[in-house]
């Protein structure tokens, strides 16, 4: 497997990373300063760091079984690594590349995020229907909270206040909200069925869930102050994720089945157009400045990104990357895109 590295300014190819096989989520893969590209090799249990200035492996760290994703701590001292099998989280010093701690979480972890003041790390823990909190600053686990069915995604409100916990093997589809304060359940919101991404306005007053069940391929609206839906948006077939603008005025979704992204109008709730993609699209991610989307269209052969105009809405160009591409994401200064590839 590859990571692919590509030029945001002439949307080329510039060069090509060989790392392990790679199971990845929409995680940052890049420490906040931009200059490390931390890569988790599902195969080998090993994580990459890359240069991302010499395009190049400098090191290779060993992790737990089947690690899925990484994610940084705010001040980018730290890389957290889910191992899904292994039931734990390797926290790497990111300075020395070496792990310092492993945490021993739930059965089956698939995601991590942290409080924006780096204290907790939440994870959700899909086969024993809890999320684990950590101590950022002892890596000890400090709380266990029941949720429900199948926890998948862990997202946290702007001003670190709540998580929002998706289950997705609920029917209707339930939210779960946490207090970070109290690491309790204060809410439960309910959407549609099978939620699957949440993502907030940068005010933190609403977010966006993409939900399916059978035909009802809906986006849900929360108010975050209520936690009650206040509109559903019809979208395309399947939709999986959902990413905003930075600006937050727009909401792109992924429509997995339907070779399509809905635009998503955060003023109105409503569609106002529909983007045809390639087939299979997944990640979305916007350049910082808000003036591209590249979206990942993993079942393409091989593998594509869109690159699309987001004052147009309009595919400008269609970049071939390596089969089964997983996510795609930006250096923080805009001019480089990494995909990663995923297994098959």
């Amino acid at each position: 497997m590859t990571t692919t590295v590509i030029d945001v300014k002439t949307h080329n190819v510039i060069t090509t990373i060989p790392v392990g096989d790679n199971v990845v989520s929409a995680q940052p893969i890049f420490t906040p300063d931009g200059k490390l590209a931390y890569i988790a090799n599902n195969d080998l249990e090993t994580v990459s760091v890359i240069d991302v200035k010499t395009h190049s492996v400098i090191a290779t760290v060993q992790v737990g079984e089947n690690p899925e994703l990484v994610n940084f701590t705010p001040d980018g001292k730290l890389a957290y690594v889910i191992n899904e099998r292994g039931n734990s989280v390797s926290v790497i010093d990111v300075k020395t590349h070496s792990v310092i701690a492993t945490v021993q979480v739930g059965e089956e972890p698939r995601d991590v995020a942290f409080t924006p003041d780096g204290k907790f790390a939440y994870v959700a823990n899909m086969d024993e229907n809890t999320v684990s909190i950590i101590d950022v600053k002892t890596h000890s686990v400090i709380a266990s909270v029941q949720v429900l069915d199948e926890p998948r995604t862990v997202t946290l409100t702007p001003d670190g206040k709540l998580v929002y916990v998706t289950n997705r093997n609920e029917d209707p589809g339930l939210i779960s909200v946490i207090d970070v304060k109290t690491h309790s359940v204060i809410a439960t919101v309910q959407t549609a069925g099978d939620s699957r991404d949440v993502a907030f306005t940068p005010d933190g007053k609403l977010a966006y869930v993409t939900n399916r069940l059978f035909n009802n391929n809906i986006v849900s609206v929360i108010d975050v102050k209520t936690h009650s839906v206040i509109a559903t948006v019809q979208v395309g077939e399947e939709p999986r994720t959902v990413t905003l603008t930075p600006d937050g005025k727009l909401a792109y979704v992924a429509n997995r089945d339907d070779v399509s992204v809905s635009v998503i109008d955060v003023k109105t709730h409503s569609v106002i157009t529909t983007v045809r993609v390639g087939e299979e699209p997944g990640v979305i991610a916007f350049t910082p400045d808000g003036k591209l989307a590249y979206i990942i269209n993993r079942d393409d052969d091989p593998g594509t990104v869109s690159v699309i105009d987001v004052t147009t809405h309009s595919v400008i160009t269609t970049i071939q990357v390596g089969e089964n591409p997983g996510v795609v994401a930006f250096t923080p200064d805009g001019k480089l895109a990494y995909v990663v590839e995923g297994s098959s």
